[in-house]
């Protein structure tokens, strides 16, 4: 049993170390082919960003090479063009491929306030085409509430999808959203004396409010018939009931998936092991990928994302909720490369939602 184990565990990280190779020999094959052909790849893009108060507004996971991990809203890399899962080919001319994460770190801190980074882009090599089409779409005056520019109407490109969720974009052609609400059990009010017109506001008790305008009266009608109708509550709030009786496989474009180790007794210490599914900062639980159905489901917005030491468990890591009614999660994973993985997916789907508590 214990050769097994160790056979089992030599095999997944000879796979890792194989996976990681795979995306430096494609990284290294898009740099050259741009060199000999002269003319640069379609995945392949420079950004510039600059250091604001210290930081540059952007994280990054693993180790030869580096990931996009996060991408913090109103800061610099937001509006450079860095995407999350692009992979870091150079930093201010010099190859970091072959460099771990923490020299990738001093290197970028290290240097001047502005960085050059060289980038592979892997969103639209591994997202699928399928997109499942918004309610309503279009542009919307939002009434900022930052100190910058505070009482300032400033114009989004709004999203409403299937799922309740409104997101908001800075442009129409932006693939990241600066922000996303779930609608359930918020309530609409026009605000005919708010000095904007066409306005109204979306609020709910003890969570934030979004005061928006439409460009004419007809857009108006059309956003609060289609708002209304997401906005009424569900059985259970945050969840949505036809993607719980989906299988997984079922279930399109999820942000992370697979095997964990959850804690489900915390005294007795029991673990058991379900295949998860994350998609819009809610967690799907399933008894293994061949379900028919969800078994449970968390959301988490407004959760924190952490490492953690659990006993034996070396890649633990936990989910800290915003309130202590709220459950605490504990999970662990096979591979460091598995919690590195989860960490960065589950703090890029959380990060996107506005914190509503």
């Amino acid at each position: 049993m214990v050769a097994a184990d160790s056979r089992n565990a030599n095999l997944r990280g000879q796979l890792e170390d194989l996976f990681k190779a795979m995306l430096v020999v494609w990284a290294k094959e898009t740099e050259a082919y741009s060199y000999v052909s002269g003319q640069p790849d379609e995945s392949d893009k420079k950004v510039m960003v600059r250091r604001v108060s210290g930081e540059f507004g952007f994280r990054i996971h693993g180790s030869r090479p580096v990931v996009v991990s996060a991408i913090e809203p109103s800061t610099p890399a937001e509006t450079s063009g860095l995407e999350v899962g692009d992979i870091v080919i150079s930093v201010n001319k010099i190859n970091v491929l072959d460099a771990s994460h923490s020299d990738v770190v001093k290197l970028a801190h290290g240097g001047s306030d502005t960085l050059e980074l060289e980038v592979a882009r892997t969103s639209d090599v591994f997202s699928p085409g399928n997109v499942t089409k918004p309610v309503i779409h279009g542009t919307l005056l939002r009434l900022s509430s930052s100190s910058k520019n505070r009482g300032t109407w400033v114009p989004r490109h709004f999203v409403l999808k299937q799922d309740h969720c409104l997101y908001y974009y800075k442009t129409e052609t932006d693939s990241q959203p600066v922000g996303a609400v779930h609608l359930a059990s918020y309530s609409i009010t026009r605000t005919p004396d708010s000095g904007c017109p066409h306005s109204f506001r979306l609020s709910k008790k003890g969570a934030l409010s979004l005061h928006l305008a439409a460009t004419s009266s007809d857009k108006l009608e059309q956003w609060i018939n289609a708002l209304s109708l997401a906005t009424k509550p569900l059985e259970e709030p945050w969840l949505d009931e036809k993607t719980l009786k989906l299988p997984p496989t079922r279930i399109q474009q999820p942000e992370c998936a697979g095997t964990l180790c959850t804690l489900v007794h915390h005294r007795g210490k029991a673990w058991r092991r379900r295949f998860c599914l994350l998609k819009n900062a809610c967690l799907y639980f399933y008894s293994d990928i061949n379900a028919d159905c969800a078994s449970g489901m968390a959301c988490l917005q407004g959760y924190r994302v952490q490492s953690s030491a659990s006993g034996a468990k070396r890649f633990a890591f936990e989910l800290v909720p915003p309130e202590p009614s709220l459950k605490h999660f504990y999970f662990y994973t096979d591979t460091e490369m598995d919690k590195k993985r989860w960490l960065a997916a589950l703090e890029y789907s959380i990060d996107r939602w506005i914190k509503v508590s």
